[in-house]
């Protein structure tokens, strides 16, 4: 039960990270469906050890893990705490707005890109073949657009002066 606890603490932390990194989807998926199997088996043998060895102790250690987890991802504290690492980096980083040339790591995300446009600095954290999407930064005034417009570029506010976007091709 030890190790089943160790390997669902383990799987929580990597999904924790994923979340908070705005990680690939397939990654995010295969964890989550490692906890579901994982969560499953511990309650089994959780129960097991209720029943049969009176180890009340050992049986809640993994149910409880994976409440505390979930009340994590409902409150949003992995995507809040990635914000929180990685507010100040992309700050210091819009105030030149160059791109780098590569992919990047800025705080926790994975910048693609980084561009002027509609008056802001655009930092690209991931995208498919059909659309992109990531942070905005816009000092002076707010983005030309708020919404999601059919295509083009559509701003969601984020948290003060940034912005979320997506583009559609």
């Amino acid at each position: 039960m030890g190790l089943l606890t160790a390997l669902l603490v383990l799987c929580c932390l990597v999904l924790f990270w994923q979340l908070a990194a705005e990680g690939a989807l397939p990654i995010k998926v295969i964890l989550w469906l490692a906890i579901g199997v994982l969560g499953v088996v511990a309650l089994l043998f959780g129960l097991l050890g209720v029943f049969r060895y009176r180890a009340f102790f050992y049986s809640v250690v993994a149910p409880l893990v994976i409440v505390v987890f979930g009340a994590l991802v409902w409150y949003d504290v992995p995507e809040s705490t990635g914000w929180k690492l990685s507010r100040d980096i992309l700050q210091d980083q819009a105030v030149d707005c160059v791109n780098p040339g590569h992919r990047t790591r800025l705080g926790v995300y994975t910048i693609t890109f980084i561009t002027r446009r509609d008056g802001g600095c655009l930092f690209y954290t991931q995208g498919e073949e059909s659309n992109s999407k990531g942070f905005a930064y816009f000092p002076d005034a707010a983005p030309p657009y708020i919404g999601t417009p059919a295509a083009g570029i559509g701003y969601e506010p984020f948290h003060g002066n940034w912005y979320r976007f997506s583009e559609e091709s």
